[in-house]
C-alpha cells in the first residue's frame, strides 16, 4: 500500500485509544493544513468498524485512513479558498451548508430526546392489542401434484384430466403414485409432491391461489379443490397445520417500546420544527417571487 508522506506527531496507538489530551492538540499537519485531535476523534467515530479494525492492524492502512480526513480537509478549505475567488456561487455554497446544518441540527435534537418510561403502557397494549403485537398466525404445510399450464392456455381438457386424478385420490389412491404419474413440477418425485415449507395465509413469495387453497382445506390429510394459479392446475394435500400462537410479553418487550419511542420521537420533532415556521409576521415581495417563478411557467 502506498505510504504517504504524513507528518504523524503522536504515536499510531494514541490515534485510536484518544488519550485525554487538550482539544487544540495537534494530531496531523500536513503544510498549512492540521487535524487536531478533537477532528480526528470525531472522524474515528464515523469509520465503520472494518475501518478502525484496518487502522489498528495495519499501519498502511493507517495511513490511508487519515489521508482520507486530510484530504477531506482540504477540500473544505479549498471551497472557502473557491469561493472568495467566485462570489457569484455564493449563495449555492451557502445553501448546501444550510442543508446540512438544519440536518445537524435535527440530528442533534433527535439524540437528545429524554423518553419517558414506556414500560406499563407496554404492558397495557400487549394485554389489549396482543394480536397486532405477539400473533403468531398459522402456519400450514402442504403437498401438491401440477398439471403445468402457461396463463392464457386453455384449460379444458386438463382441468377433465386433473379432476379425475383428485376423484381418485378421494378414493383411496396412493398419492405418491399420482405424483410420479401425473405432476409436472420439476423433481416432483424426489420431493414427493411436497411443497416443502410452512406459510401463513397470504404470505408473500406464495402464489396467492395457492395460499387460498391449502387454507381452504379442513383437516390434515384432505385435498382441496381444484386450484388453478398461474403455474396451472394444482391438487393441494394438506399434511400439517400450527396453530395460532401468541409471543410472550418478554419477547415482545424491546420492540414494543422501540415502537413507542420512534413514534414519541416522529412527534416530539415534528413539535419542534413548528416552532420555526413561518409566522404572522412574514412578509414576501410578491413581485420577486413572480419573477423568480417565471421562467418555469411555461413549462408547466
Amino acid at each position: 500500500m502506498r505510504i504517504f508522506n504524513l507528518l504523524i506527531l503522536v504515536s499510531s496507538a494514541a490515534l485510536l485509544s484518544l488519550p485525554a489530551f487538550s482539544d487544540e492538540q495537534i494530531v496531523v499537519k500536513d503544510g498549512a493544513t492540521t487535524l487536531s485531535l478533537e477532528e480526528l476523534s470525531d472522524t474515528v467515530t464515523r469509520w465503520t468498524p472494518q475501518m478502525r479494525r484496518a487502522a489498528i492492524q495495519d499501519e498502511g492502512d493507517r495511513l490511508e485512513l487519515i489521508n482520507l480526513a486530510l484530504a477531506n480537509k482540504k477540500l473544505a478549505e479549498e471551497a472557502d479558498n473557491y469561493i472568495l475567488e467566485n462570489p457569484q456561487h455564493k449563495t449555492e455554497y451557502r445553501n448546501g451548508l444550510l442543508a446540512y446544518q438544519r440536518d445537524f441540527m435535527l440530528r442533534k435534537i433527535s439524540e437528545s430526546i429524554d423518553f419517558p418510561d414506556f414500560t406499563e403502557l407496554v404492558k397495557e397494549q400487549y394485554t389489549v392489542n396482543k394480536d397486532k403485537y405477539a400473533l403468531i398466525p398459522e402456519r400450514r404445510i402442504s403437498s401438491h401434484i401440477l398439471f403445468s399450464s402457461p396463463p392464457g392456455r386453455d384449460r379444458g381438457e386438463l382441468t377433465v384430466e386433473a379432476q379425475a386424478v383428485l376423484d381418485e385420490l378421494r378414493g383411496g389412491a396412493d398419492f405418491l403414485e399420482m405424483v410420479a404419474l401425473h405432476s409436472d413440477e420439476p423433481n416432483a418425485v424426489q420431493k414427493k409432491g411436497k411443497f416443502n415449507r410452512w406459510v401463513e395465509y397470504g404470505e408473500k413469495g406464495v402464489s396467492p391461489r395457492y395460499s387460498e387453497g391449502v387454507f381452504s382445506i379442513e383437516n390434515v390429510g384432505e385435498y382441496s379443490e381444484l386450484v388453478n394459479s398461474e403455474f396451472g392446475i394444482h391438487i393441494i394435500r394438506l399434511d400439517g397445520i400450527q396453530e395460532k400462537s401468541y409471543k410472550t410479553f418478554e419477547e415482545v418487550k424491546a420492540g414494543m417500546i422501540k415502537e413507542m419511542e420512534d413514534e414519541y420521537r416522529r412527534l416530539a420533532m415534528k413539535d419542534y420544527i413548528s416552532q420555526f415556521q413561518m409566522t404572522d409576521e412574514v412578509i414576501i415581495d410578491q413581485q420577486a417571487l413572480e419573477a423568480i417563478l417565471e421562467p418555469y411557467t411555461e413549462q408547466q
